[in-house]
């Protein structure tokens, strides 16, 4: 059985970026909504679907558009932005497509509370999914690396469902806007010796055709990599 969650007021919101979430978004956000009264943002990265016009159908959102699609963390960034200004604290990051699910949100919360950390990140347990083989590999080899880079030990570097304090968030230093956004948020959020901890999540591949390219993402992790020695 569900429980329902009531959220402080200006303390807790969720973020979602969308790209042609026609299929999944109504049921994402009208089951978050019986979770919980957490306030949602959701910004429509330049889908060429539907998802504009059902988006619009939901009441009590917070909805924000690019006219083009400008990429996950560029949809992330601007939430962040918002919910910044907006007064929010935190900022709970979720797909829209599904895989991440929303009961898990006041679970995040508790975690975050009880432990009294900073950041909260979701960790998949990849020993029994239908994930490629492929991904799963892609996944241990990068958190391995983000681990060795930050210090910390990070089991699932790639798994965007977070709960991150926005305060210690500064939009206009991200260099990267699509899917290497992940990595670099988690580096430069330990490079600001960032408490956290990890919360397990259960592990839902949907057969879709991911957005990732295998060799120009791999190479793009890599220059993120050395770059981010560079930072100050």
């Amino acid at each position: 059985m569900r429980i329902f969650m009531e959220i402080k007021k200006n303390t807790y919101c969720a973020i979602i970026p969308a790209f042609n979430a026609e299929k999944n978004i109504k049921k994402i956000l009208n089951e978050i909504q019986n979770i919980s009264d957490i306030q949602i943002f959701i910004i429509n990265d330049g889908s060429t679907d539907k998802t504009s016009e059902i988006i619009k159908q939901i009441e009590n959102v917070h909805i924000f558009e690019h006219g083009m699609n400008r990429g996950k963390g560029a949809a992330i960034l601007t939430g962040i932005k918002n919910a910044i200004k907006n007064g929010f604290q935190f900022g709970i990051f979720i797909d829209a497509d599904l895989q991440h699910q929303p009961d898990m949100i006041p679970k995040f919360i508790l975690n975050c509370e009880n432990h009294k950390v900073n950041m909260v990140l979701g960790k998949r347990d990849f020993s029994k999914t239908k994930m490629p083989f492929h991904r799963i590999l892609s996944n241990t080899i990068t958190s391995f690396i983000i681990s060795l880079r930050t210090g910390e030990r990070i089991h699932d570097s790639q798994c965007g469902y977070r709960l991150i304090n926005l305060e210690l968030v500064e939009p206009q230093i991200f260099k990267y806007s699509g899917f290497q956004f992940e990595s670099e948020f988690l580096i430069r959020m330990f490079d600001k010796q960032t408490t956290f901890s990890e919360i397990s999540i259960p592990t839902i591949y949907n057969d879709e055709e991911s957005s990732i390219n295998n060799f120009a993402d791999t190479f793009r992790f890599i220059h993120l990599i050395f770059k981010s020695y560079l930072w100050k």
